[in-house]
């Protein structure tokens, strides 16, 4: 089924992404981990797609048994950078064979050593074009997720010009944005303000990553130009050698950072998992009855 129309018949979207394990015992644990957030009745879950495609043929391994041996509705991640659109149109072909409708159209992460001579003379340089390359090719049968950015991507000067990326996205074809990590909402809500200004009114379902581990999510931070306020840096930093404390003020943050998110109507939440399921199974016991 497409999210689109889920999304259209869903108060709240509950929706938690993935990534290709790289072991058959990570691969073990992704499933526990699937088998335990299933019960929570998501509106979909998505599986991500490495830089320049190198985790090509995994992803489509996990999208497809994912599709095959559960219930759930399941979104392919593909970038487009490093691929020409012939290899593109193989693997929607492919995706398309096996019953899935759904991707999540992104240009992707550079691949380390990549130069921008590495991009085939056909292939798709942005996000945008991917998105037309779908349409045009495969008309409504795949409903088409895109990534915005509430800060802005760290590759764009300003917000204005990030609006003006999105509404490109949006105006080839897409039908609904997942947005990247942030942790002060107002970056979110003002972002949704000049999205409405600019005319961009597909559903706009914010990131939410629960800080479990916060070094790590310090690093992730960093590189995709996200903001910790520094009062929130300066509560973490005082436990930086209790895990289990961590994990703990992790879930009380994002469980509020939710709970503000729906009372400001929030069309959906999705969690960026990290391929676990204890926190996130927390945060949702704690905002369920937000979400009736």
């Amino acid at each position: 089924m497409k999210i689109i129309d889920k999304l259209k018949n869903t108060k709240i979207s509950i929706s938690f992404e993935f990534f290709p394990p790289k072991t058959e015992e990570a691969e073990k644990t992704l499933f526990e981990t699937i088998s335990n957030l299933q019960p929570l009745n998501p509106t979909f879950v998505s599986v991500t797609y490495g830089a320049g495609g190198s985790t090509r043929e995994k992803t489509r391994d996990i999208v497809k048994k994912i599709h095959e041996e559960t219930n759930l509705t399941v979104m392919a991640h593909l970038t487009c950078i490093g691929h020409s659109k012939q290899e593109i149109l193989s693997i929607l072909d492919d995706y398309k064979k096996i019953g899935i409708e759904n991707i999540l159209a992104l240009r992707g992460d550079m691949p380390l050593n990549f130069e921008k001579t590495d991009i085939p003379s056909d292939g798709c340089k942005h996000a945008s074009e991917l998105v037309s390359l779908i349409r045009e090719n495969y008309k409504d049968y795949f409903c088409i997720a895109v990534a915005s950015y509430p800060e802005g991507h760290p590759e764009s000067s300003n917000l204005e010009r990030e609006i003006l990326y999105f509404k490109k996205k949006v105006e080839a074809g897409a039908d609904f944005s997942i947005t990247q990590m942030f942790f002060d909402n107002s970056y979110f809500y003002e972002f949704l303000e000049k999205c409405e200004k600019a005319g961009i009114n597909i559903p706009i379902i914010p990131g939410i990553m629960p800080i479990t581990n916060f070094n790590q999510i310090k690093k992730f931070a960093s590189l995709c130009g996200a903001t910790i306020p520094e009062e929130v840096v300066q509560k973490f930093e005082k436990y930086a050698d209790n895990p289990e404390e961590t994990k703990k003020i992790g879930i009380e943050f994002a469980t509020l950072q939710c709970i503000d998110l729906i009372k400001h109507g929030a069309k959906g939440l999705h969690f960026y998992t990290l391929n676990k399921s204890d926190a996130t199974i927390k945060i949702y016991e704690n905002i369920k009855d937000y979400l009736a």
